[in-house]
């Protein structure tokens, strides 16, 4: 099964990527090469983070690997804003954690809706 689902949505102009899995070392290191190249050239770089079907886990299974990976992908991304929706309360908090410890908070934030967090990475809201 694949862990996760990475395409660039010329309509909003945004990469869209879909958490179906945990992502691991592996899964991130097969991530990374992909969100680049959809990414490259591009002047705005919004990123719409999708964890409605993310796996269902908290803050202990993170093991100080997979946090510094995490923080890795993180700073490899450049994104200029993140929109993340779909997450429980658990997995809101973990991927807090994995975005404080990069200093990237500022230009992540979390949505209860696809619709809010486009609104947010369009600027009407």
């Amino acid at each position: 099964m694949d862990k996760f689902i990475v395409s660039f949505d010329d309509e909003n102009d945004i990469l869209y990527l879909k958490i179906l899995g945990l992502m691991d070392d592996e899964a991130l290191r097969e991530l990374i090469p992909r969100y680049q190249k959809l990414l490259e050239g591009r002047k705005r770089r919004y990123v719409l983070v999708d964890m409605s079907e993310s796996p269902q886990f908290g803050a202990s299974i993170m093991t100080r690997e997979m946090r510094d990976t995490y923080r890795e992908m993180i700073n490899l991304m450049e994104a200029d804003k993140s929109a993340i929706f779909g997450a429980t309360p658990a997995l809101r908090m973990v991927a807090r954690i994995a975005i404080a410890v990069t200093g990237k908070s500022e230009i992540a934030h979390f949505f209860k809706t696809k619709e809010e967090a486009l609104a947010w990475l369009k600027g009407e809201r």
